[in-house]
């Protein structure tokens, strides 16, 4: 009775319009209430969901995203990608996946990507003739991108409410984050290969490519100093984020001496307005997870869905069905933290690697990132040049790399080793 009417009052409150994280602690304080939990405890329970110190990685992150960002040094890796790959068919569009890539070990966000470097993009491509639909497309998809390839915010949340090793997680994400943009690559190629490359695209040379090495070397180093410290073991995840942070501000305010107090106090208060959601979320995740395990949810979930069928392919497609369905009308911290401890149990169950499954819940997560009608990254970039792109256009432009994205995620579901291989070999079973 207790957890039926807990489940009633969260889905009422979700229905009038009442933000998930208010919901969740309404129905965990209706429960507690009807099973005569002592609200006391519950409070503990609220500020146990904060008490991570895994969970300082993520403002960090964030914080080194907007400072590379609003110091200039983003500009450099664009110019880099640029003379790399800005002679290449559809040229722009490859520009703009490398600097999705290179941007993906700095921020760990897909909004981050499109709010900042995927902004600079988009406008360049536009700018050489490239079509505002298309443009955007490119930008929102290769976003994808920046969440797989370490370091990833989702990965952190991820972590904290299933217990999978961040370290392992991190680097599992490494290849698929490969593949989106390969992938991509090989899209844009075909498309363009038969059409004359707009002008103002680079033409390569030595020179102009040694030039923009130099002029980038050092921001480039960043993802080197983040992901070699945490895979010799000399700092952990969080401790990584901060030397991040350390060095971003030094090339802005040492090295290049173009990170004023203006551009600080503007990226400080980024970093509260995107952490502000995520805070609230994980301490009323936390209870609303305790009121779901004291319930045995998860366990009768588990042995529902395996006395329905013991089938791993059907369970497999199940629960990549809930993640997508649920990515359409949720946000990806949402759903992590509120479906991953339901059904975790289910995909041990099949013998799924964790760190496999949880590469596979980020990638499905990131897609509902950009699909309407909830994508928030489908609205970021529209609301860059809302005279130019609709939502209709936008995800007419998207079809084409949806298929893609779809496609990989089937890949990444059946290949274990596409996630797991890289983790193998770096650190210890």
């Amino acid at each position: 009775m207790e957890l039926g009417i807990f489940l009633a009052v969260f889905a009422i409150a979700m229905l009038l319009g009442m933000p998930i994280a208010f919901a969740m602690i309404i129905g965990t304080v209706a429960y507690a209430v009807l099973a005569q939990i002592d609200l006391g405890f519950l409070t503990l329970q609220m500020f146990a969901g904060l008490d991570s110190f895994l969970l300082l990685a993520i403002p960090l992150f964030i914080l080194t995203s907007e400072v590379m960002d609003r110091s200039g040094v983003a500009t450099r890796i664009y110019d880099f990608a640029h003379v790399l790959v800005g002679r290449l068919p559809g040229g722009m569009a490859h520009v703009d996946v490398v600097n999705s890539v290179i941007f993906s070990g700095m921020s760990g966000s897909a909004l981050a990507d499109v709010g900042g470097i995927g902004r600079m993009g988009y406008m360049s491509m536009v700018k050489n003739g490239y079509a505002a639909p298309f443009s955007a497309a490119v930008v929102v998809s290769s976003s994808v991108i920046g969440p797989l390839i370490p370091p990833s915010i989702p990965m952190v949340v991820l972590a904290m409410v299933s217990g999978i090793s961040i370290q392992r997680l991190f680097f599992g994400g490494a290849v698929p984050g490969l593949l989106v943009a390969v992938a991509m690559f090989v899209y844009i190629h075909l498309r363009f290969r038969r059409t004359h490359v707009p002008s103002g695209e680079s033409v390569w040379s030595f020179p102009a490519l040694a030039a923009a090495v130099a002029n980038a070397f050092l921001p480039l180093l960043t993802p080197v100093v983040l992901l070699g410290g945490i895979w010799f073991g000399v700092v952990t995840i969080t401790e990584a984020a901060g030397l991040a942070v350390s060095y971003a501000l030094l090339l802005g305010l040492v090295v290049y001496r173009t990170l004023g107090p203006a551009e600080m106090w503007a990226s400080l208060k980024s970093v509260f307005h995107a952490c502000g959601p995520i805070l609230i979320l994980l301490p009323a995740a936390k209870v609303f997870g305790f009121v779901l395990t004291l319930e045995q949810v998860p366990d009768l979930f588990t042995q529902t869905v395996l006395a329905i069928t013991d089938n791993p392919w059907l369970i497999l497609l199940a629960v990549n069905l809930l993640f997508l369905v649920a990515g359409l009308f949720s946000d990806p911290t949402v759903n992590i933290m509120l479906f991953v401890p339901i059904v975790l149990p289910l995909a041990q169950s099949i013998g799924m690697d964790p760190v496999q499954f949880g590469v596979m819940v980020v990638f499905n997560c990131m897609i509902g990132l950009v699909t309407p009608p909830v994508g928030a990254a489908l609205f970021a970039i529209i609301g860059l040049d809302r005279k130019r792109l609709s939502l209709e256009s936008l995800v007419r432009a998207m079809l084409p790399f949806y298929a893609m994205l779809l496609g990989l995620l089937v890949l990444i579901a059946l290949v274990p080793a596409l996630s797991t291989a890289l983790p193998n070999a770096l650190f210890d079973k």
